[in-house]
C-alpha cells in the first residue's frame, strides 16, 4: 500500500467522492486553525491532534484517545471505513504521522501522509482555498477494531530494552532536549535548570533522555523540500542509531507525536517490528523510578 502521495497524485484527484483531506498544521501558540482558515488545501478539513484525537481522562497528557472518541472525531470529518484519507501539516508537522497511526492501532490503514507537505504544495503554485469545506458526508461510520497492542509500547517494555540486544530505543526529539537542555511543552521548549529539572505548567519534569536510548530527531527524516528521505535513505540514516535486520524498535519523544513521524519511517525504510512510546517522556521524566541521562556541557549548542 502507497502510504506517502505525492503532490501531483493528490491535485489529481481533489474531486474524488470517497476522498478527505485533513488539515493537521498546528503551533504552539494555537494558531492552527487561523493557518488553516486563511488558506488551505481545497476541500481540506481540520483536525487538532491536541484535542481531537487525545484522550483528556488519561493521567498523562495527549494520550491517544479510546477508541470511541477517536472514531467520533474523525466521523465528524466524514470520514468512515471506506474513506480514502490524504493527511498534510507544514513545517516538519507531525500531526499527519499521529492520524495514521492512530488508524492503525485502531485497524484501519486508510490514512496516506502528502509527501512535501503545505510547503510543498505553495511551492509548486497549486490551488489554496480559504472557504470552508463542504457538509461532511452523512452518517460516515468509522468502526474502530480491537487495539493492536504491537503497535504501542508501554514504560516497561522501554525498561526491559536495556538488557534487550535485540530491541533498539530511538527518541526523535531535537538534540537539546535528548541532551537535557530543555523539555518539550505543547506551548514552547522550557529549559532545565542546572538540577536538570524543568519546572512546567503540570509540574516538574527531569530533561534528559532514556539511558540506551539513541537520537534520531525527527527532522532528520525529511530531505530540504520537505519530502521524507526514501527507503534506502532512511535505512542509512537509522541504521547509525543501531537499527538492524531483524531488530525490534521503540520510538518516544515528548508526548508520542514527532515519534510517530519516526515510527513512519522506520516503517518505510522495512522494520516490521516497532512500536511508539505514546506516553514518552511526559510520563517517564516524571517518574523518578526511572533512570535519566544527561549530556550537557558547559556551553550550550
Amino acid at each position: 500500500m502507497v502510504v506517502l502521495v505525492s503532490t501531483e497524485w493528490l491535485a489529481a484527484h481533489l474531486d474524488d467522492p470517497g476522498l478527505v483531506v485533513v488539515d493537521l498544521r498546528w503551533r504552539q501558540d494555537g494558531s492552527g486553525r487561523a493557518r488553516y482558515e486563511a488558506g488551505h488545501v481545497p476541500g481540506a478539513r481540520f483536525l487538532d491532534w491536541t484535542a481531537d484525537i487525545v484522550d483528556p481522562d488519561h493521567r498523562v497528557a495527549f494520550m491517544l484517545a479510546p477508541p470511541d472518541r477517536f472514531a467520533s472525531a474523525l466521523e465528524r470529518l466524514g470520514i468512515g471505513d471506506d474513506t480514502t484519507i490524504v493527511a498534510y501539516a507544514d513545517d516538519h508537522g507531525s500531526g499527519p504521522y499521529r492520524l495514521w497511526w492512530g488508524c492503525r492501532v485502531y485497524g484501519h490503514d486508510i490514512v496516506h501522509v502528502l509527501d512535501g507537505a503545505f510547503e510543498k504544495w505553495t511551492a509548486e503554485g497549486r490551488p489554496i482555498s480559504v472557504e470552508p469545506a463542504s457538509e461532511p458526508r452523512a452518517g460516515a461510520r468509522f468502526a474502530s477494531g480491537p487495539s493492536a497492542a504491537r503497535l504501542r509500547a508501554q514504560a516497561e517494555d522501554v525498561a526491559a530494552a536495556a538488557t534487550d540486544p535485540r530491541t533498539v530505543v530511538l527518541d526523535s526529539r531535537p538534540a537539546e532536549q535528548y541532551r537535557g537542555l530543555a523539555v518539550w511543552f505543547e506551548t514552547g521548549p522550557i529549559a532545565a535548570g542546572t538540577d536538570g529539572v524543568a519546572d512546567t505548567p503540570r509540574g516538574r519534569l527531569r530533561a534528559g533522555h532514556v539511558p540506551w536510548a539513541e537520537n534520531v530527531p525527527a527532522a532528520s527524516l525529511y530531505r530540504p523540500d520537505f519530502t521524507m528521505k526514501d527507503p534506502q535513505e532512511l535505512r542509512e540514516l537509522l541504521g547509525g542509531a543501531g537499527v538492524t535486520d531483524g531488530c525490534r524498535a521503540i520510538t518516544y519523544c515528548g508526548v508520542g507525536i514527532s515519534a510517530s513521524a519516526l515510527l513512519f519511517a522506520l516503517d518505510r525504510a522495512g522494520v516490521t517490528d516497532a512500536a511508539l512510546y505514546d506516553a514518552s517522556w511526559e510520563e517517564w521524566g516524571r517518574d523518578p523510578s526511572r533512570p535519566v541521562a544527561r549530556e550537557v556541557s558547559s556551553t550550550r549548542p
